[in-house]
């Protein structure tokens, strides 16, 4: 048997501690370590794109009726639908209403959660309703918000303080939510990006920068499949759940808009996140000859700008009309006359 002297056991350690430092870092074009990707937090979800489209795209003679940011107003949102009359009272139901809107599609633009101390039950509703629609030949769309992806993003961020009060209560963790192994989270992680029903886009931000539908799909696709829901693409500043007042420009926002209908194939964006942003808050407003419609009303207590009001579209032919209808049942004749 060969015996080491110690200077050999030293030359010996110094190799195999090279070997295994080389074998868990690996080197970026700067030269700093990084970790290996297989050390990177995954998601629980594997998104099946053919049942959970990036983009929803619909082409209907149904009536459409689309819903701004609730932020945890459950009961205004239960109102509201009430008085829209996409929903009865039904003791059978687990959440205590049934859809009764037939063949009618809702399209929620996101920001279900957050602000408001109900969000769980305003996610129990919409998932209820999304699964009892079809029975009836209709449909519940639930968009994404950029609330939403930062929960998912990072489950800690301050956005989310009182979301996190009522998953405690529940005794869910916010990580069992924003990885997926919780069937809210594994629900949201499924949600698509934006819908085209018809010739309206409907978006939460509602800024595509000029892309086509197919850009945006690819760019969703792409940062869900690799887990990056804080990507700039996703929640950057001007991204389509983010972006402010992005119509205003610098120039002629009409020939920007004309841009951005036109590579969606769409006459019309219908978009929440910034109530007040036509200056009237509480209120659904067109905007640009009907180009875009504000849709989020501030209708969850905690902002209690209004309580509620509902964007109803219908179409007969190449003939379109939009209405607005606020929680006390008044309806405003949006577009195409403006009138009331």
């Amino acid at each position: 048997m060969q015996i080491f002297s110690r200077k050999n056991h030293l030359i010996l350690f110094l190799f195999v501690s090279i070997v295994l430092t080389a074998s868990s870092c690996t080197g970026d074009k700067t030269g700093k370590k990084v970790k290996k990707s297989s050390e990177k937090k995954q998601s629980l979800v594997v998104r099946d794109w053919n049942k959970y489209p990036a983009i929803v795209e619909r082409n209907t003679q149904a009536e459409v009726i689309a819903l701004g940011d609730v932020h945890g107003g459950y009961e205004r949102l239960v109102d509201l639908l009430s008085v829209g009359g996409l929903i009865s009272k039904d003791q059978r139901s687990q959440v205590g209403y049934s859809w009764s809107g037939g063949n009618k599609i809702l399209v929620c633009t996101g920001d279900t959660i957050d602000k408001g101390d109900r969000s769980l039950d305003v996610l129990d509703l919409l998932m209820a309703l999304q699964a009892q629609a079809p029975g009836d030949g209709g449909e519940v769309v639930v968009t994404l918000g950029n609330h939403e992806v930062e929960f998912l993003a990072d489950p800690q961020n301050k956005k989310a303080e009182e979301f996190r009060a009522e998953l405690q209560k529940r005794g869910i963790t916010p990580e069992a939510i924003s990885n997926g192994e919780q069937p809210y989270g594994a629900w949201m992680m499924n949600r698509p990006f934006a819908a085209r029903i018809n010739d309206w886009f409907f978006a939460h931000g509602g800024n595509t920068s000029g892309r086509t539908i197919s850009e945006l799909a690819k760019g969703f696709r792409e940062a869900v499949d690799r887990g990056d829901w804080g990507s700039a693409f996703l929640i950057g500043d001007d991204s389509l759940l983010e972006a402010q007042k992005w119509w205003e420009g610098n120039g002629d926002s009409t020939a920007l808009l004309d841009a951005y209908l036109g590579a969606l194939g769409v006459r019309h964006i219908a978009f929440g996140h910034d109530p007040g942003a036509f200056h009237k808050k509480g209120v659904i407003e067109e905007g640009k000859d009907g180009r875009i419609f504000l849709i989020d009303v501030g209708m969850s207590p905690a902002i209690n700008y209004s309580k509620g009001a509902l964007l109803i579209i219908q179409s007969a032919g190449k003939t379109t009309v939009a209405r607005s209808l606020d929680a006390a049942g008044n309806k405003i004749e949006l577009w195409p006359t403006g009138g009331q």
